[in-house]
């Protein structure tokens, strides 16, 4: 019986003019993800050097890709990969103008090694553009800005870990 009168309810719903809310997928969303490798310290003491892979886990790609990496203060910057250039501050910019789903950006940041019970540290935040998506019936949004903060490794969201 009970099958029989959600078989009615259902018609009756149409014919009031109440229909129930349609089911709408997700739009595809970038999702970029930084991870460090192990740093690298030079067999005469003399420097640090940090790899890094800078992929697009997501669905959709990512537009005007910004990552900035801050060192700690008791390193000095003695050189970076292209396209990323250093600052005064112990910082550096690496901009990208797009990353696909599944694509990566690897890279490198070499520093002299910290003072005797210095610290050694990479912290980087990366910032994009999403590229719009079309939703069925609703056209194309906007471009969403996202971002994720990765101190010293691999990040998701706007969560820092």
């Amino acid at each position: 019986m009970r099958g029989h009168i959600a078989l009615v309810a259902i018609p009756a719903l149409a014919a009031t003019g109440i229909v129930p809310p349609a089911y709408a997928a997700p739009s595809p969303a970038a999702d970029l993800r930084m991870e460090y490798g192990h740093p690298q310290i030079a067999t005469d003491n003399s420097g640090v050097t940090w790899h890094w892979v800078l992929t697009n886990k997501g669905t959709a790609g990512a537009e005007t890709v910004v990552a900035t990496h801050q060192v700690s203060a008791d390193q000095k910057i003695v050189g970076v990969s292209q396209p990323c250039a250093a600052g005064q501050a112990g910082d550096i910019v690496c901009r990208f103008d797009s990353i696909k789903p599944g694509e990566s950006r690897s890279g490198w940041i070499r520093t002299t090694v910290a003072a005797a019970g210095g610290t050694l540290r990479v912290n980087a935040q990366v910032t994009w553009h999403q590229t719009p998506g079309i939703l069925p019936g609703i056209g194309a949004p906007s471009p969403v800005d996202a971002g994720v903060a990765a101190p010293g490794g691999p990040m998701t969201g706007t969560d820092a870990r």
